[in-house]
């Protein structure tokens, strides 16, 4: 199970922590208000997955656990380029 995301940010936020709001993995970050905005890349692994992209390019964020049948817990990365 692999899930990705991408969206937009302001140039040089800093994402604090990640978690389950309202049945979403949401994150939340530091950000200049005035900074043009750029796509930042996250990636999601569930707990015991195998994660076999390059480590020295995924930024851990946090847990964020998820029930759907199961409870899981879902690491969040950022995909750093």
């Amino acid at each position: 199970m692999l899930e990705e995301t991408e969206t937009e940010m302001p140039a040089g936020a800093r994402v604090i922590r990640a978690e389950m709001n309202e049945g979403f993995v949401s994150c939340w970050a530091m950000v200049s208000t005035d900074a043009v905005m750029v796509k930042k890349k996250f990636r999601l692994y569930k707990t015991g997955q195998e994660i076999t992209a390059d480590t020295n390019k995924l930024k851990y964020i946090g847990i964020a656990n998820v029930h759907v049948g199961m409870d899981l817990g879902m690491h969040v990365f950022e995909v750093m380029s």
